[in-house]
């Protein structure tokens, strides 16, 4: 009679990995990788589990039947998370196209970010909106440009978000999301005051907070513990895309009699594209277990996974919903107590920390920046955007390699050395004038140090593009159990929308009052960055379902570990 290895026997816990319950699914359990000597015993034992299911049910934990087989050894693969197998080519592809045709959606908010800078400024704009062909107050401009995040705040908060999330799914969320976007352009597109077009900025930015809640999510839920970190950055590569399509739609139309507008209606086109193309891709198979769906979500990832890991993956997904029916529906109060209240104060603490090192104040200000030390602005804008579409790739390609800790560590780095020499020529070199009309211009009393301020803005951005700026939603989208993740995950990213919404309202106030003495504000904050950087703990190559117990040997969270389960005797 053929034997099963100790390592696959129904009633054996693995004591190497806490909390891993017995698996009494066979083909679950030929998916387990075996550790030690049972390694040798696993050979070809799949198919003699398939033919005798039966013993190994209720009477398997006494009658411990081993079997045997010959013929190849099934080896614990090493460097991969959980001995999971090598994907076979053709579903890299297949995850990787999801993953990059989901990020369409953060494409949406690049756009964002990139028209609105040059929108502002040209004259059709100020005409039709603010009916003047001088100056926008710098409180309104504020205002147009931080509406938007106040609506990204009302739907990323985490009722409204963890609504969708959990009762409409990852795929549906993205396509209400993405109609919502199309109904705020055309309410901006129709404008003839500046009441209406507020009232499209708050629509418009109510879709991004719903898509910069679920894109990420969705993401790293149908990617394979080896490929998240790759995957799940090209939501920040789709946002820097965004901007450089944006820049390139500004540069042919905006400054044309409406132009504009024509702005508005082509930005839609992108957004209906996401809504036609999400019907074709799958749901998150976490979301499918959750909901009772466990057939759907093992056919899913049988799509992306090999056969044993996709096995093994739902029944890993299922234990951990199990344990969370258990404990019954989490409250909201949960989230701020032992360990989650710890995790989402470092979830909010990075998203804060990612807006406040300044980036979007290039992004919003970048060109009245430039224009008034006497560059380009339009060139500007062309460069800056170039550079942070292709600095972004180096985070794609080191993410799963140089993890998540080293990328945003010597992000922050470089972000803190440009930002002090930005303020440093600033404070030695900038004075500001009277430019008339009620508007103020830097002058730049040394040639160099104009150089030497653009070159350090330029090089803020790459910083950012590879490091903080990806990784942060990486990890957020990793560290949460999944009992709380869309909620936790909600806090997050209304964490990051308040940093946006204090980047947009008070930027123009601080470049008007302290002037480039703002940079060493944003410094500070960067350094902030870099420090918690170094605190935190790897989790690149790590399942999803384990990435908790990285945190066991964390000063800050030792005390809230959980107990690793004893191996049952045999």
């Amino acid at each position: 009679q053929a034997q099963v290895p100790k390592c696959l026997h129904p009633d054996w816990d693995r004591g190497d990995q806490p909390g891993l319950r017995p698996l009494r699914d066979p083909l679950a359990m030929a998916a387990i990788t075996c550790t030690g000597d049972a390694a040798s015993e696993v050979d070809s034992a799949q198919p003699q589990l398939s033919r005798e299911a039966t013993e190994l049910g209720d009477g398997a934990g006494d009658s411990h039947s081993h079997a045997q087989a010959g013929g190849q050894t099934l080896e614990k693969s090493e460097g991969t998370a959980g001995g999971s197998s090598e994907l076979p080519l053709e579903k890299k592809v297949r995850v990787a196209l999801i993953a990059l045709f989901s990020a369409v959606g953060s494409t949406l908010f690049g756009l964002d970010i990139g028209y609105i800078g040059p929108i502002i400024e040209s004259l059709s704009f100020k005409e039709d909106i603010a009916h003047t062909d001088g100056l926008i107050p710098s409180s309104t401009e504020g205002l147009i440009v931080s509406l938007f995040s106040i609506g990204a705040i009302f739907t990323a908060f985490p009722v409204i978000s963890s609504y969708f999330l959990d009762q409409w799914g990852r795929k549906v969320s993205i396509m209400i999301g993405s109609a919502i976007f199309i109904i705020g352009s055309l309410v901006q597109l129709t404008a003839w005051s500046d009441a209406q077009l507020l009232v499209g900025r708050f629509i418009a930015g109510m879709s991004i907070g719903l898509l910069s809640s679920v894109i990420v999510l969705y993401q790293s839920e149908v990617a394979p513990a080896n490929l998240r970190g790759a995957l799940s950055t090209l939501y920040q590569l789709g946002i820097t895309f965004g901007i450089l399509l944006a820049a390139f739609i500004d540069q042919m139309v905006v400054d044309r009699n409406e132009g504009w507008r024509f702005v508005m209606g082509i930005i839609c086109l992108p957004a209906l594209f996401l809504i036609v193309g999400m019907v074709f891709l799958p749901r998150s198979p976490r979301w499918l277990v959750q909901q009772g769906r466990r057939e759907d979500a093992l056919r899913v990832l049988m799509t992306i996974r090999t056969e044993t890991d996709a096995v093994k993956e739902e029944e890993d997904i299922f234990q951990e919903i199990e344990r969370s029916r258990l404990e019954g529906e989490p409250a909201w109060s949960e989230l701020f107590r032992g360990r989650c209240a710890r995790l989402l104060v470092l979830g909010i603490a990075l998203q804060t920390l990612q807006q406040l090192v300044g980036m979007n104040a290039f992004m919003y200000f970048g060109p009245k920046i430039f224009k008034s030390i006497g560059f380009s602005k339009n060139l500007f804008t062309t460069i800056n955007n170039f550079v942070n579409f292709l600095s972004t790739f180096p985070a794609v390609m080191l993410a799963d390699r140089a993890g998540r800790r080293s990328l945003m560590l010597w992000s922050s780095v470089g972000m803190t050395v440009a930002c002090a020499l930005m303020g440093l020529m600033g404070l030695l070199f900038v004075t500001q004038e009277d430019a008339g009309e009620g508007e103020d211009a830097w002058v730049v009393s040394n040639h160099s140090a104009g150089w030497v301020i653009a070159i350090s803005a330029f090089f803020f951005v790459f910083n950012f593009a590879f490091g903080f700026g990806p990784i942060v939603w990486v990890y957020c989208a990793e560290i949460f159990p999944l009992r709380y993740r869309a909620r936790c995950l909600g806090v997050t990213t209304v964490a990051n929308w308040v940093g946006n919404f204090l980047i947009a309202q008070f930027t123009p106030m601080l470049l008007q009052g302290i002037q480039f003495n703002t940079f060493f504000v944003f410094g500070f904050f960067c350094l902030v960055g870099g420090l918690l950087s170094a605190w935190l703990p790897e989790t690149k190559g790590v399942p999803l379902e384990n990435i908790q117990e990285l945190f066991d040997d964390n000063a800050l969270f030792r005390s809230s570990a959980v107990a690793p389960a004893l191996p049952a005797a045999v």
